[in-house]
């Protein structure tokens, strides 16, 4: 390829094209690197310090020993704000040493948004906001281990939800889910596992948690449920939880007998 059409396809390329020196000072840029990183000119551009003001961290940038292959990472922008970006780079030897970079950067921060999105889904509730069931059976085969002991579980159900749907509607019945969840989203600790189980039903694990602190828990949010009466809709939640003690208990029968305290729980409460 001649030096003309070379030239051409650097200047009007969509991906952003550059040359940097081993130490970090960019050499030469295309139009679209330019743009692409929020800089009015290439002047501007290559007065940056790249290791210390273009990648989100320092250490984000690959050793030369790591540079002949492509890699995703955080670039800042001029104004400060971040994007993906996808780099083809390799090194150019001159006398057998390292002389400097050249590469392709491709921006893919919205096919980045998506796959975090696409990531959140498969482990969320669409409803709720909280863990899907198929989260937390992958995290309770995780955390069933001994270092995780004492390991309690708690079953919720909630009441009425039937009634909502059919009296004032699915949406409202939507509604009544989403309050229980933020219930559950500020009773519980971070490090807990708060699923939607499936319909009203709710389960959360607690790791190192012995029975009278999920007790206690319990109790703050039937508290918070008492907030909740003089409403078109009043919450209430049946609960019931479980702990496994010692490490040859089948964390099945945990799930078990605290779905049995909370239908007797519900039993009484309704």
């Amino acid at each position: 390829m001649n030096e003309d059409k070379y030239r051409s396809l650097f200047e009007r390329s969509l991906d952003g094209i550059y040359e940097s020196t081993i130490e970090g000072k960019y050499i030469d840029a295309n139009p679209a690197l330019v743009r692409m990183l929020g800089y009015n000119s290439k002047e501007e551009l290559f007065s940056i310090d790249i290791p210390t003001q273009l990648y989100a961290s320092k250490g984000d940038r690959p050793k030369t020993c790591k540079r002949d292959r492509a890699f995703e990472t955080k670039l800042k922008k001029k104004d400060g704000s971040l994007i993906y970006v996808e780099i083809s780079s390799r090194v150019v030897y001159e006398n057998g040493k390292p002389s400097f970079y050249e590469g392709i950067v491709r921006d893919i921060t919205e096919r980045k948004k998506i796959e975090e999105q696409l990531k959140f889904l498969s482990f969320h509730d669409k409803l709720t906001g909280l863990f899907n069931r198929a989260y937390f059976e992958e995290e309770l085969k995780k955390l069933d281990t001994e270092r995780q002991l004492p390991l309690s579980i708690v079953m919720a159900d909630v009441n009425g939800l039937k009634f909502t749907n059919d009296m004032f509607g699915h949406a409202e019945g939507d509604i009544l889910l989403c309050k229980c969840a933020q219930i559950f989203k500020k009773c519980f600790r971070r490090e807990d596992v708060v699923a939607r189980w499936g319909g009203d039903e709710f389960i959360i694990l607690l790791p190192k948690t012995p029975k009278q602190e999920f007790v206690n828990i319990i109790n703050r949010i039937e508290k918070e449920c008492l907030k909740s009466n003089g409403q078109k809709i009043p919450i209430s939640i049946s609960m019931g939880g479980s702990t496994k003690i010692e490490k040859h208990k089948d964390i099945n029968s945990v799930i078990i007998e605290a779905e049995e305290m909370m239908y007797k729980k519900k039993v009484i409460e309704t």
